[in-house]
């Protein structure tokens, strides 16, 4: 056999090797990369869609059952909802406590990030000074616990005691918007917003450099 045929013959050379095994490596990395993203974004919409489902059916309720809905936020991921019942109701059904991505290791929870500028509906009287940002109407102050009467707006609590929710001023719209991110992870921020006078929701998620719904 000549030496031509031998030197083809042989196996890749080293530098093949390695030039071929770096780019299966890179090639597994964007592959990794390519998992992980999405399903970050996944956990972040989840967690956004959990809050909004929450508003919207206390609002619904509260309409259809000429009832109003209080909702708390607690920190640092719980969210309850409550039937504000007559003397005269039976007992009202009992809405299931809900915690933003079931409470799981590295869900998201009421946060706002540092130095995120304001939602578009900011020119509208909406704030961005904290996680649970709750706007007065009559410029008074709002706890966490905010409710849905029976005409579908959003009104203020001054507290978390049934009897507060009935107490003069509280019953002023109020305009919010409840941040949710896990910290450290500018990409999974979302704010979710809603109108006073008309109980509308809207859902906005971070680009990275300005929300979009």
């Amino acid at each position: 056999m000549s030496g031509i045929s031998k030197r083809k013959q042989r196996g890749a050379s080293l530098v093949e090797v390695i030039t071929v095994t770096a780019i299966v490596m890179v090639l597994s990395g964007m592959a990794i990369m390519g998992t992980i993203n999405p399903s970050k974004t996944s956990t972040a919409n989840a967690a956004a869609d959990q809050v909004v489902d929450a508003l919207r059916q206390a609002r619904e309720y509260a309409i259809t059952k000429r009832r109003n809905v209080s909702i708390t936020f607690t920190t640092p991921n719980t969210i309850t909802t409550a039937v504000q019942p007559l003397p005269t109701d039976p007992p009202p059904p009992v809405f299931p406590t809900i915690q933003l991505n079931n409470n799981a290791t590295g869900g998201l929870q009421f946060y706002l990030y540092p130095g995120l500028p304001n939602t578009p509906m900011g020119a509208f009287g909406f704030t961005n000074t904290s996680a649970i940002s709750l706007v007065a109407a009559n410029g008074g102050v709002v706890g966490n616990a905010i409710m849905f009467t029976t005409s579908g707006s959003l009104v203020g609590a001054g507290g978390a005691a049934a009897a507060n929710y009935y107490a003069v001023g509280n019953n002023d719209p109020i305009n919010a918007t409840i941040f949710i991110g896990v910290p450290g992870t500018p990409a999974s921020e979302r704010a979710i917003t809603v109108v006073g006078a008309t109980g509308r929701v809207r859902s906005y998620y971070w680009t990275g450099t300005a929300w979009q719904q």
